[in-house]
This record gives structure tokens, sequence and C-alpha cells, in this order.
């Protein structure tokens, strides 16, 4: 999962992505919300015009309307209640695939990048020091104030050039618990300070996030 954090289109660290406008949007198999139905889709946004999968050479990552595994001519969608800068969704042979921002180099704060300010039921946070997919210690934050609190760092922090991580970097992984049932999973790497695509929100959310943990 964390293969993103590696930003490079080769055979060994290939992750599930769609670009367009200069947007990156990464896609997590794993995602343990609600599946998108036919409902939730707005307006077509764009259609994938190449595939890494079909063409590597010809389909570098990041080019516009590129993606990693989604063919030519997969429509996309915008997704209702959201900014098209956060969520995209691809239709593909009757199965929708919901698409999340994760690098924007328009953004200048988290709100740029994550809509989710007044959406967020509950966040699960998993403590490790491993790739999201191993055991860690887990705790729920579903207190109103502390949902609220955290967001509020998030959607204002400001944006900056991604950093890469490395493997056994200290990581808490985020699952934001949206009030539509869908979910939003990103690492937030605490000796950085970064959350996952360049937000940076203040030290009070470390503080905010270890409170939920014992000693």
């Amino acid at each position: 999962m964390l293969g993103v954090l590696a930003v490079r289109a080769d055979a060994q660290s290939l992750f599930d992505y769609i670009s367009f406008d200069g947007v990156d949007y990464v896609r997590w198999a794993e995602e343990p919300g609600r599946s998108l139905e036919r409902g939730d889709l707005g307006p077509e946004f764009g259609v994938v015009t190449c595939s890494f999968g079909e063409d590597s050479r010809g389909c570098p990552y990041g080019i516009d309307a590129g993606a990693a595994f989604m063919p030519a001519g997969t429509r996309i969608h915008a997704v209702r209640g959201y900014a098209t800068d956060f969520r995209l969704a691809a239709v593909w042979k009757d199965r929708i695939f919901l698409y999340q921002a994760w690098r924007n180099p328009r953004a200048r704060t988290g709100r740029d990048l994550f809509d989710i300010g007044g959406k967020v039921r509950a966040i699960d946070v998993q403590r490790s020091e491993a790739a999201a997919s191993e055991v860690g210690i887990r705790a729920t934050i579903a207190e109103a104030a502390d949902v609220e609190a955290l967001v509020s760092l998030i959607v204002r922090a400001t944006v900056r050039r991604p950093s890469p991580h490395g493997a056994g970097e200290l990581r808490y992984w985020l699952t934001f618990w949206l009030i539509d049932g869908t979910t939003l999973g990103r690492p937030y790497f605490p000796e950085s300070g970064e959350l996952l695509g360049g937000v940076v929100p203040a030290a009070e959310f470390r503080a905010l996030i270890e409170r939920h943990f014992p000693e």
C-alpha cells in the first residue's frame, strides 16, 4: 500500500492511480468504507486516454488523463458532494472505482487537497513502524470535539512538496470515516509532521492523536 510514497511507475512500485488536470489520485484496494453506487456519480469529468498497463512507454506516470490499470476509454465521473480535485470515480464494465487525491501542485492548504471539512464522523488510527497492512496499536477517535479539531487542523494546514518516507519510519495510518459511509485512508508521519500528500498540520495534530494511545 505504501509503494505510493516512492513515486516511480515501474514494475516494482506501480500503484493504482489516475491523473487529471495535474492532480494525482490513488485508489487503495483495501479501503474499508462502502463502495460507490450509481447514485454517487456526478457528471462525466473525463476519459482515460492511456494506460500504463497497456502501454508503459507511451503512458508514463503523471501524463494527463493517464492511468495505471484503468484501460483507455474508461469514463471518469465527479462524485456527488465532493470537489473533483479530491475525488473522482472510474466506471468500467459496470463497476465503480473510487480515486482520491494524494498530490496536487496547486494545493496551498489541506482543504485544497482533502475535501473533508464537516464530513468526518470518526477516525480510526493504527500506530506502526511498518506498512499499513501490518498489525499495530489501534485506536478509534469518535469524540466529536476531537474529530472536528483534527479535521480542522488538516484543512487549515499548509501543503508542501511530498517527502519520501522509509518503510520502517514511524507512522499513524488514519482512516477517516465520512458521514456517507465512505472512507479516506492516509498515513501520517509524526517525525516530519506530514500527512501523505505534503499536508503539514500544526504540532497540535500529533499531540491530539497520541493522546489516544497508552504510553
